[in-house]
């Protein structure tokens, strides 16, 4: 498998479908979504008939709408504001990055599992407690994505030079003591559950390698070995030449390939330390041609 080098984290070489020129993958179509649901939102008003079944509502759940721990992301029940908008980027922007990594189906399962945890775990929190709340809009998938990413990349410089850590500390650490100062002990079993079930997922999917302390589960599945065919005839011998008027192909784009096959056949894990630096390096050098 190959992935392209053009957008922010390349994303996998095929998308699902195309919307004109735009490629939808996961991340996009996700994203695509939420911004439909907004333009329906924007036409019905708030808690519409179709905004009034997207949106998490514990009670609607258990009284057998299941379907709602699955579309929370995609709901807009009340409409957007500019913070939502930048979840919205922030998702598609390290969503791309991860799925690059992963490729459109895990990336595919890697929502999918994220998503329905977090939406059990909030109709869990709320049936076995007094609390009373929703959940909607991709801004807690936004978190979740971005935590994943640093957690991936952990030096990785963000704006002001900002190493990836230092940023993921400072968000669960505002999280943890907002939680702890409005005496929300709940919703912080919630937000601590939902990280570790994020975690899990990643490691379990080949990402978070270096994260030995979560467990992995080991989901992704292995390579089939594939069959030789005989054939009957003259054997071609492969040189070392191209055919006529393929274009060249560089030696970090070769170098790149390599790596990427591997990722393919044995998750991120398959790689060393060297490598995954070596990854990185050879992908912003290429971006930036």
């Amino acid at each position: 498998m190959r992935w392209g080098i053009g957008r922010p984290g390349g994303g996998s070489d095929d998308g699902w479908f195309h919307l004109g020129r735009i490629e939808v993958t996961t991340t996009v179509l996700v994203v695509v979504l939420a911004i439909a649901s907004v333009i329906e939102w924007a036409f019905e008003g708030n808690l519409g008939p179709v905004q009034s079944h997207l949106y998490l509502d514990p009670d609607s759940v258990v009284s057998g709408q299941v379907w709602r721990v699955l579309t929370w992301p995609i709901a807009y029940p009340g409409g957007i504001g500019l913070l939502d908008a930048f979840a919205i980027f922030i998702f598609w922007y390290f969503g791309t990055e991860i799925e690059s990594l992963l490729g459109k189906k895990k990336m595919a399962w890697f929502l999918g599992l994220i998503t329905v945890g977090l939406g059990v775990l909030w109709v869990a929190v709320v049936q076995l407690s007094t609390l009373y709340g929703t959940l909607s809009s991709v801004n807690q998938l936004e978190l979740m994505v971005l935590l994943v990413f640093i957690a991936e990349y952990p030096h990785r410089r963000f704006f002001f030079n900002i190493p990836g850590w230092v940023i993921g500390a400072i968000i669960i650490g505002i999280s943890v003591l907002s939680y702890v100062g409005n005496r929300q002990w709940l919703l912080l079993l919630n937000f601590a559950l939902g990280l570790l079930l994020t975690a899990v997922v990643a490691r379990s999917m080949g990402l978070m390698s270096e994260w030995r302390g979560v467990p992995n589960l080991k989901l992704r599945r292995k390579p089939k070995a594939k069959r030789q065919r005989r054939t009957s005839g003259p054997t071609v011998v492969q040189g070392p030449w191209q055919p006529s008027g393929a274009p060249p192909v560089s030696r970090d784009q070769a170098a790149l390939d390599a790596l990427l096959d591997k990722i393919s056949a044995g998750g991120m894990d398959s790689l060393t330390d060297q490598e995954r630096e070596q990854l990185m390096i050879l992908r912003d050098r290429l971006r930036r041609r």
